[in-house]
């Protein structure tokens, strides 16, 4: 992130923006598809149809971030779990809350990065890494949390 230009944040924003907006119209249909496929479809949903529209803008969003920011470790992966253990499985809510609470501990961890060696800096998947493994790894070893 060090090396973070105005263009770079302009398309990174655009992409998690609209991809997110578009995501959130379909949170209803990502709630009954957690009982199962074959729910989802009494329900009215088309699953194969859901399946590929969430998947194809999951994979723009994540290669866009990840071509203009480089890999950072554990942040997707942990924010939607510390959120489901908070405030339960509604996708609507992890949807819009993943990218506030993941923007704000990836603020954190940039800010953790550049003042811990100063006046260098560490490279931010270092922080990210550190502190996501050992959350992953509680996530991992508890049996009551279901992913």
């Amino acid at each position: 992130m060090s090396g973070a230009s105005w263009r770079a944040v302009c398309v990174v924003a655009f992409t998690t923006i609209v991809g997110t907006l578009i995501a959130l119209r379909y949170g209803k249909q990502l709630n009954a598809l957690m009982i199962g496929e074959e729910e989802a479809t009494y329900l009215g949903v088309n699953v194969s149809r859901l399946k590929w529209i969430i998947l194809s803008i999951n994979v723009v969003i994540v290669a866009v971030a990840t071509a203009f920011v480089g890999v950072i470790s554990f942040v997707g992966l942990i924010v939607p779990h510390i959120l489901r253990m908070m405030k339960g499985s509604d996708n609507r809510f992890l949807i819009a809350g993943s990218a506030l609470l993941g923007a704000i501990i990836l603020t954190l961890a940039d800010l953790v990065a550049r003042m811990v060696l100063r006046p260098a800096e560490l490279p931010i998947g270092v922080v990210t890494s550190a502190v996501g493994v050992p959350i992953f790894l509680y996530l991992l070893r508890q049996r009551q949390y279901v992913f």
